[in-house]
């Protein structure tokens, strides 16, 4: 019972995760570097990860073992836990993807002071981000100036 519970909330899942990234593919294909461009490709990388490990982990076992018990052991046996490096690395791209879109959201003309890693913490407006720019300022001097 609790298995097609976890599989009938999975396709809902699925259907919403379907619904956001048909919505995101004109953008995605149009591979122009914009904003638009890198959120709609983030976005989607982000969901397509989370709709293969639905489909693997929540999908996958209830309808092997429905059919026989043994078959979810045997491809368990041969896929085994290592699948889960592909979606982690679909997961990872797709947050790059919205990293660059957050280093893109900086003015022009300070955007070349910060990095792709550095812009979750753009603008420097409270205490903590200010202490983060005063130290990687810091550390920049010390390393030649270099912000990366």
């Amino acid at each position: 019972m609790v298995d097609w519970v976890v599989v009938l909330l999975s396709g809902a899942g699925l259907v919403l995760a379907y619904m956001v990234v048909r919505g995101f593919t004109p953008h995605a294909f149009r591979r122009d570097q914009s904003p638009t461009y890198r959120l709609a490709v983030g976005i989607a990388l982000v969901v397509v990860s989370y709709v293969a490990r639905s489909i693997y982990w929540e999908f996958t076992p209830v309808v092997l073992r429905s059919l026989d018990p043994s078959w979810w052991s045997l491809w368990f046996g041969l896929t085994g836990k290592t699948v889960n490096i592909v979606f982690s690395l679909i997961f990872l791209r797709g947050l790059y993807h919205l990293l660059v879109l957050l280093w893109l959201l900086i003015p022009a003309r300070e955007r070349r002071d910060w990095s792709v890693w550095q812009a979750p913490y753009y603008p420097d407006h409270n205490a903590f981000t200010r202490t983060v720019a005063q130290l990687r300022r810091r550390v920049g001097n010390k390393r030649g100036g270099r912000n990366d």
